[in-house]
This record gives C-alpha cells, structure tokens and sequence, in this order.
C-alpha cells in the first residue's frame, strides 16, 4: 500500500512523512513477530490508530516509540506513516507502551504503564490496539491501580493475585475497613492471597475471627444462637422464639430446642438493594452492615414463627378431618409406625436445609486444607493404591498394587530376581535365563515401603515411586499373557497421566530412554519391511499375465499336471 503525500521538512506536530526519512537508531528494540503480525492485520483493516512519535534529526526523524508499529507497516506495505513529531524525549504514555511490549514490567508496572498511556491521551481501545491485548485485559490492569498502596505492594511482591484485584474491589466497595482488613491479612500471613482469591467467603471468616470490634460481617445463610444473642433483638423476638420452640415441639415430640431461623432470598434482596452484601462465585452472601443485619434477623425470626404457625394449624385441621371421618383408633402397632412416619417427615424436612448448611460449611472450612497433613495424603494416597485383597476372587484377577508389584516392583529390583546359566552335557555355559520371585514378596515390600513415610511430602514420593515402577518398566521380560497395561488411575482429559509423567520423566536413567528409542526403530523397520515386502507382491501380481491370455498349450499342460 502507497500514498502520495510529500514529508515537509523536519518539524513538529502531526504529519505523515515517508518510512524511510525515519531513522530507528541503533539501538533497535527486539522485536516480537506474533505482535508485530496482529498489529499489521488491524493496520490493514483500520489504519494506523496511534501515530508514532519522532523527534527531528536534520531533514529526517529518529523514532522514539513504536518500534512494532513501523515493523507492522512494513509489513502490511506502507511507505509512509502517520507521526507525532516532538522535540522532547517520548512522552510517558508511548514509553510505557514499549515498556509493556518488552515483557519486563510486573502486573502494577503495566497498570501504571497503561494509566500513563490514557494520560497521554490513549483510549483504552486504542492502548489495546497498541499493546496487542484485549480491552478487557486494559481495564482489568487499570483496575490495579485502584487499589490501596498496602495492596498494590503485596501485588507488586507476588503474595496477592492478580486474581484478587476484583474481588478487594468489591470488598471496598461495600465495607472500605473490611477491605483494609483483609490486605493486611494478607500481609501478616493469617490468609494467604490464593485463598482470598479462591474462597472469598472462606478468607473473611479467618479475617474477622480477629476481634476487631469495628468490623462487622454476617454469612446470610443460618442464623445460629450465639448470632442471636450478640445481636440483642428484644423482649418481642425473644417471645417470638421461645412460641417458635413451642410449636416446633408440637410438629416433632423429639424435637430439642429453637427450629433452625434460615433467611431467605427477600432477605438477601434487601440487603443487596442496600450496598451492604457481598456475592462471590462460590460461598454464602455476607452482609456488613450490622444495624440491618439484626432487622433481618428479626425479620426471618417472625416469618419462622409464621410458618409454623400455618404447619401446627394444618395438622390440627387434618386432625378433626381424620376424627370426623370416625376413623377407628390406631393399634398400638400402627400408631407406633405413624408416628415414625411422622418423625421422618420432619427429619426429611429439616435435612434440605441441613444438606445446604453442609454445602456451606464443607466449601467454607473443606476447600483449602493443608498440603503437609498426612491424614490428607494417606487419603489420597490410599485411595489410589486401592484394596489389599479383590472381591473378584479369579484366578487372574489382581489388585493395583498387586498388578504394580508383580509387573513393576519384581522387575525393577534386583532382590526379586535370580540370574542363572545352565551348564550343558557338554560342560559349556548355556543360556542365560532370568527367574522372577514370586508376586507375592514384591506384594509385602510395597505396602511396607508404603506404611514407613514419616511425611506427607514422603508419602506421595514413595506412591509416585512404585506406581513408576509399574508405568515405565519394560514388561518384554515377561510372556505376553503375564504383561499388564499401566495402572495409573484414570482421570478427566488425562490430567492424572499427564501430570504424572511431568513429575517422573526426568528421573528416567539414559538407558531406559535408549531402551524406548530403540523399541521405536525397531517397530519402524518392521512396518517399512512390511509394507516393502507388500509392494514387492502387488508388483508381481501386476506382472502377472492372467489365465485366459495364456497360449493354448500351456494352460493344457497346466491342466495335465493337475
């Protein structure tokens, strides 16, 4: 692509001025193609949206930003170019933008790039455009700046994601000193960045667990005695549970103290529309603000007490309904087996909410544990390895760590083998064999080598070590119907394997690599053999002259031989 517009001479301002009065200095930036390949496509579609920016250097320019852009317009065909011609040294916005392309600059170093950039008078899709990044990708490093310099700092030392920016944004949005806080949590180590990105809901309970009185957050989910009597709802909603006890007796003879007080989505719904609840992917809904808390307390108290209300007033019509239908009395038999009935209805009741508070606490409490615990290794460990004993009881049939000792410990260890070689009648050596014990012994080592980690780092090695054996020993030893296909467990889109092998292949010796690359040159020679020797036998045939085109007197001769 050409145009026919003459440079005028060195000066400044904006103006289109040929490529090649442009100077890029020696100290030419290194370049990356992918960006520099995006940037010529758009070029090509919409022109060139940011200029460069030159300085005058005699009748030409020297270029002092956009290096990827007059690549791009190279390569898109261009002989001239939109500039922003200066006398100064660039100015922060295009220094930034090159700064960003080098890759050097942390998350806030580009945050603070990009805020120069939009000084400078960028828009956020033009700096995107520039960048080659997403307007999504602008915005979202933009955002980090918005952060407090506390937070900003931990972000800058890695010990806060880039994945937490929005969540203590929204933090701060709804409770400024409980995002404060929260950063300094994370500071002080008592949560760590991950997790407040992960389990938001998870982070904030260990935050608030440290007293500070000026903090107030409550989960809107259950609302549990102690809740009730630090929040000190009153004479009239203290009546109320002591009647919502009362008729929670007379719906379950068993039933022991007040019934469970849940709030409901009106309740989430007047605290959202007041600016006081936090919503997260995963968690319950936290309200911070604890005067409305405690009204919404009051509130879900006497819609429970209403409902049961409904519930004792339905069972007693149903009553008189079952009497004035002269329904015999009950035997003491059935009345024994209605009233289970009975009792399992309300249990049946209460368990959706119970499954609910489960959920919560589970993804609360559960969802982060810590990595050195053997308890948490032993499960996960264990559970790989399998039973000692299979419930199939066949004469083949074989548990994991049977197959993993059988096809994998006694081929890998020497103790499990005996080499021997018969002398002949003839006093000469034969030939050597290799006897395997039995299964049984190499069985016992593992799970003794098992059962002796110390740690939970311990653990996982030795499990990784004797499901290597199994993986990456060559079964060619033993006869085909003894062989076993590896026992790794199988997982979602192989992530088992796939990070099994990341974990091990670097500790695979030189001989065993040497080993599979001469397995694969051996199958190659054997398929190029193969389908030589099928070419070779569909040549002949080709040559072949068929039976009807053969002289008289041969074919008879054929026939006589026959």
């Amino acid at each position: 692509m050409t145009t026919t517009t003459t440079a005028p001479s060195p000066t400044t301002g904006a103006m289109r001025v040929p490529m090649k009065s442009i100077d890029l200095g020696p100290n030419v930036r290194e370049l990356d193609p992918d960006h520099v390949d995006r940037l010529a496509r758009s070029i090509e579609l919409r022109g060139l949206i940011v200029p460069l920016t030159v300085r005058p250097v005699g009748d030409d320019y020297a270029l002092v930003a956009g290096w990827h852009r007059y690549a791009a317009l190279e390569k898109a065909g261009f002989t001239e170019a939109d500039v922003l011609s200066r006398e100064e040294e660039a100015p922060s916005g295009d220094t930034a933008a090159e700064n960003i392309v080098r890759k050097d600059l942390t998350p806030l170093g580009e945050a603070n790039a990009i805020a120069a950039m939009l000084e400078e008078g960028y828009t956020p899709q033009g700096a995107a455009e520039v960048l080659g990044w997403s307007p999504q990708l602008v915005a979202a490093r933009a955002k980090i700046l918005e952060l407090s310099e506390e937070a900003q700092r931990l972000l800058d030392r890695g010990e806060l994601p880039v994945t937490a920016v929005d969540v203590l944004l929204a933090i701060g949005t709804v409770s400024p000193a409980l995002a404060e806080a929260t950063v300094a949590a994370v500071g002080d180590d008592v949560i760590s960045g991950r997790s407040l990105a992960n389990e938001p809901a998870w982070a904030l309970r260990a935050v608030l667990q440290g007293g500070d009185a000026k903090l107030f957050a409550g989960y809107l989910a259950q609302l549990h005695s102690h809740d009730i009597e630090q929040l000190r709802l009153g004479k009239k909603t203290a009546a109320l549970l002591d009647e919502a006890e009362e008729l929670y007796r007379k719906l379950d003879r068993y039933a022991y103290g007040a019934p469970t007080i849940t709030f409901s989505e009106l309740e989430v719904d007047q605290a959202r529309a007041a600016g006081v609840l936090l919503e997260f992917d995963r968690g319950t809904p936290i309200i911070t603000d604890r005067p409305l808390y405690r009204e919404l307390a009051k509130q879900a108290i006497a819609r429970t007490t209403e409902e049961l209300r409904a519930a004792v007033a339905k069972r007693s019509e149903e009553g008189a309904e079952r009497r004035r239908q002269g329904k015999r009395d009950r035997t003491p038999r059935e009345q024994i087996e209605a009233d289970h009935r009975a009792t399992m209805r309300e249990l049946v009741g209460r368990a959706h909410n119970t499954n609910l508070d489960l959920g919560a606490a589970l993804r609360r409490e559960l969802a982060e544990v810590d990595p050195d615990s053997m308890d948490v290794a032993r499960f996960f460990a264990y559970s790989v390895l399998g039973p000692e004993t299979t419930m199939l009881g066949g004469p083949n049939s074989r548990t994991v760590a049977e197959t993993i000792a059988a096809t994998g410990i006694r081929l890998v260890f020497g103790d499990y083998r005996e080499t021997t070689t018969p002398i002949l009648k003839s006093g000469k050596p034969g030939k050597t064999k290799v006897i395997y014990d039995d299964p049984e012994e190499a069985t016992k080592w593992l799970w003794h080598f098992v059962d002796g980690a110390k740690t939970a780092a311990e653990l996982y090695g030795r499990v990784l070590t004797v499901f290597a054996c199994q993986h990456y020993a060559e079964q060619l030893v033993l006869s085909r119907n003894r062989r076993s296909s590896s026992v790794l467990p199988s997982s979602h889109d192989g992530r088992a394997r796939k990070a099994f092998e990341r974990v091990t292949r670097g500790v695979l010796p030189g001989s065993h690599k040497e080993l599979q690359r001469a397995l694969k040159r051996a199958a190659r020679d054997q398929d190029k053999a193969i389908e030589d020797l099928a070419a070779a036998e569909r040549k002949a045939d080709e040559a072949e002259p068929e039976g009807d085109d053969q002289p008289e007197a041969e074919v008879a001769g054929v026939e006589d031989a026959g």
